[in-house]
């Protein structure tokens, strides 16, 4: 019997998950939920000059075993090989962003989309800030309140559903996206340009970024920001030696492998 592509218990202990594994929306409502709250949204191997390898042994090397984050291609993959070790129908597809303005980005966000008991589901762990906390029905139309979040799908041309969440009192778009299929070597030559192109605005800023029950914390470069459930937002700007790399032990449980520039 051929070896399984991922130590699925190892990624268990890694997102604390207690649920069950069977074949159910359950599980992939708990599970989703489970890595948003562990594993956090990061871009830090880009700036430390570290090749972002998108194959299972090394997204379980570097998320799981060294207990680092990763940001979509990591993040959304890692979670596909999970989803499909336990039998899930998984469709990767690719979405546009839509939150960072004009000119627009080049389609090349992850997503996936996940069938159970012939229901559709919008999975994305890999949006940053904004990702999703939970799966959502692939329906256009109906809020779906999560934690202290509110998203929704919006129909819009050419066969596109636009991704929204409700911020700062109005509904914003955060991406675009078809149901073409799109396969694991598409995003390759997607995560080549984001981890090296100069122009990549991945390695413009460090985003570091995690998401709890009860309230969301982002490290972009010096300044950490937390968004509490109330709608109130702190921040602070960390401008001591050493105050960045506690940030990072102490906010999301990470432990670079060496000290990174600037």
């Amino acid at each position: 019997m051929p070896a399984p592509v991922i130590d699925l218990a190892a990624y268990i202990a890694r997102v604390g998950y207690q649920g069950p594994l069977a074949h159910s929306l359950e599980t992939l409502v708990g599970l989703h939920r489970a890595q948003a709250f562990s594993i956090p949204f990061e871009n830090l191997d880009i700036h430390l000059n570290r090749p972002i390898r998108l194959d299972p042994a090394s997204l379980m090397q570097k998320l799981v075993h060294e207990r680092r984050g990763g940001y979509c291609y990591e993040l959304n993959g890692l979670f596909r090989l999970v989803l499909q070790e336990l039998g899930f129908g998984v469709t990767c597809l690719v979405g546009r962003n839509l939150l960072a303005g004009q000119p627009l980005r080049p389609r090349a966000h992850q997503i996936l989309l996940v069938e159970v008991s012939g229901q559709p589901w919008l999975v994305d762990l890999g949006f940053g800030a904004n990702s999703l906390i939970e799966p959502i029905p692939l329906v256009a139309g109906p809020e779906y309140p999560q934690f202290f979040d509110r998203y929704r799908l919006q129909a819009a041309p050419q066969h596109n559903f636009h991704l929204q969440l409700h911020m700062q009192e109005a509904w914003q778009s955060l991406y675009t996206f078809t149901l073409d299929e799109a396969q694991p070597s598409d995003f390759q030559m997607m995560n080549f340009y984001y981890s090296q192109a100069p122009d990549s605005p991945f390695r413009k800023q460090r985003i570091t970024t995690l998401a709890a029950p009860g309230f969301r914390v982002s490290l972009v470069d010096q300044e950490l920001k937390i968004r509490h459930a109330d709608g109130q937002i702190t921040t602070s700007l960390l401008d001591e030696a050493g105050a960045y790399t506690q940030a990072l032990k102490t906010n999301f449980g990470l432990w670079l492998p060496g000290p990174l520039p600037g």
